[in-house]
């Protein structure tokens, strides 16, 4: 037995799909219907969807027209945007240097 380690996955205008994107056992996106044109049409579709995250993200396609399911990891180091901290009186600055108010 041999196993066809190149099958290729497509999906048509009118299929049935169903997928999710999950990381750390938790669901971040879900889409279902079959307006989709393509499988990196859904793979967009559900990275829109559930946003910014780290981490190892299991993504399950399944295409119930044709009766395939594609099961893929998806490594990301989308990092949360951190707020810009405020600058305070207490630490003035002007360009890449500190001033010292005593000094100056």
């Amino acid at each position: 037995m041999t196993m066809n380690m190149n099958i290729c996955n497509i999906v048509n205008l009118g299929d049935m799909i169903y997928a999710t994107l999950e990381c750390n056992g938790r669901r971040l996106a879900s889409v279902n219907g079959s307006d989709f044109v393509s499988l990196d049409a859904v793979k967009r579709a559900l990275l829109d969807i559930a946003g910014r995250y780290a981490g190892m993200a299991v993504l399950t396609v399944r295409n119930c027209t044709q009766g395939w399911r594609d099961v893929t990891a998806l490594a990301t180091m989308r990092r949360p945007i951190v707020d810009a901290q405020p600058v305070t009186a207490a630490t003035p600055r002007m360009g890449n240097q500190y001033l010292i108010p005593w000094v100056s």
